[in-house]
């Protein structure tokens, strides 16, 4: 095998300890190994950059175990910043069966690096990787919102108040207030549902029905610490929106461009900005990076027959995201995605479309941010003339049905594919 490096080093990451191989090509072609062990701890990490300087060691190749591999990789970024650091998917890293230790397995893997059979992950640079860890916690943090929202519908639901009957969003102001009150027990349920706000005043009479329940102590105790907790999910979100926006101002073009999009709001831009950044060439292509994100359709073929392929692997929270945008894309009013949704939802399904929108989505966010342009809603491709040919013959055999004879012939101003037809009853 051709190597492509001289020196290379590979790292087997364990949560303690860090086994390291340092492989050198020698004098006609044989390779020499080195083998060295240090601890995880910042003094250990620190001889082991300092051992890769005295041997020149210009590529690392590590697997992304766990949240181990990070701390090694900031050790390694921050000493020498032009030192190549290759982050592995541990699938690609295979030793033959029954000879696995951690000393072959780094020597193994500086011996994938130095001929380059292995591929090497995305790394954001350290601007772009805190974005991410806020965008990452921030998701978290909202779900356990919802998962508190739940509980505390669940136990309005088991006492026999039926706010989320009535009330679109059974916590919103007038919900909250209503419940507030409630839990307090001095008003009667009249006053109770005279707090309604908005048009939801329009539902009092609905609103007296639903309030006419009844709470034991345990349940006010329980909604109490429901709905203080759910008020310190609520800060803790803004705080978080607000560490966000400090990181995005230096991306306040790329935010902007994104903005014009149907579907994308500022949550979801800077999502997708912390996964994969404002810099396109890093992936090439679209095609690309729909793959990385996920959200690119499987390949499963045997001999030239088709198999069933589930759509690959892909950054999870890069896809969440996506199908999130996607499904608010559908459901805007005039949007090229909702267009796109009532077009393949009848043959495809609706999990199937929603990933369709979803990676064509991305595919626009690609050119935007490389080309730097505004979204522009796609104009429909004219149809083929095969395709022409067979609308006119399902027209026709429709219009025969209906006892009308049609004559079709071109229209003189349009082009060769658009038909015309001249109508006359059938005798």
């Amino acid at each position: 095998m051709e190597a492509i490096f001289d020196v290379a080093a590979g790292i087997d990451v364990h949560r303690d300890v860090l086994v390291v191989s340092v492989r050198r090509r020698g004098e006609r072609g044989r390779e020499q190994v080195e083998t060295r062990t240090y601890p995880t701890f910042h003094d250990g990490l620190v001889q082991m950059v300092a051992w890769f300087d005295e041997q020149d060691v210009p590529v690392v190749g590590l697997e992304s175990t766990g949240v181990y591999w990070k701390p090694v990789v900031l050790a390694l970024r921050e000493r020498a910043p032009s030192r190549q650091v290759w982050l592995v998917n541990p699938a690609e890293v295979k030793q033959v069966p029954g000879r696995k230790t951690d000393v072959k397995d780094s020597e193994w893997l500086s011996k994938l690096v130095m001929h380059g059979l292995v591929a090497p992950s995305f790394l954001p640079p350290p601007e772009q990787a805190e974005l991410r860890q806020l965008t990452r916690a921030r998701t978290k943090v909202v779900g356990n919102l919802t998962r508190c929202a739940n509980r505390i519908v669940k136990e309005l639901e088991s006492s026999g108040i039926k706010l989320a009957s009535v009330c679109s969003d059974p916590l919103g102001k007038s919900a909250r207030a209503m419940l507030e009150a409630l839990l307090e027990g001095t008003k009667t349920v009249e006053e109770i549902a005279d707090l309604a706000r908005g048009k939801l005043r329009l539902k009092i009479p609905q609103l007296q029905r639903a309030l006419a329940g009844t709470f034991t102590e345990a349940t006010r105790f329980i909604l109490r610490q429901l709905l203080a907790e759910l008020s310190h999910f609520e800060r803790e979100i803004k705080a978080f929106d607000d560490q966000i926006a400090q990181r995005l101002t230096p991306w306040q073009r790329e935010v902007d461009l994104l903005l014009s999009m149907p579907g994308l709001d500022r949550v979801a831009i800077a999502s997708i900005l912390a996964e994969i950044g404002p810099d396109m060439s890093v992936f090439g292509t679209a095609d690309k990076l729909a793959a990385w994100g996920g959200v690119c359709p499987g390949s499963n073929e045997s001999a030239g027959k088709p198999k069933r392929a589930p759509t690959r692997k892909g950054d999870k929270y890069l896809r969440t995201i996506l199908v999130q945008a996607a499904q608010a894309g559908k459901n805007a009013r005039g949007s090229f995605w909702r267009d796109v949704y009532h077009r393949l939802v009848v043959r495809l399904g609706q999990p199937k479309t929603i990933m369709a929108i979803a990676r064509k989505m991305l595919v626009a966010v690609f050119y935007m941010l490389r080309d730097g342009v505004p979204y522009r809603r796609p104009s429909p491709p004219p149809p083929s003339p095969a395709t022409v040919r067979r609308r006119v013959q399902r027209l026709t055999q429709q219009f025969a049905e209906l006892g009308y004879d049609v004559q079709v012939s071109p229209m003189a101003s349009s082009s060769p594919t658009a038909p015309g037809a001249i109508l006359a009853p059938a005798t």
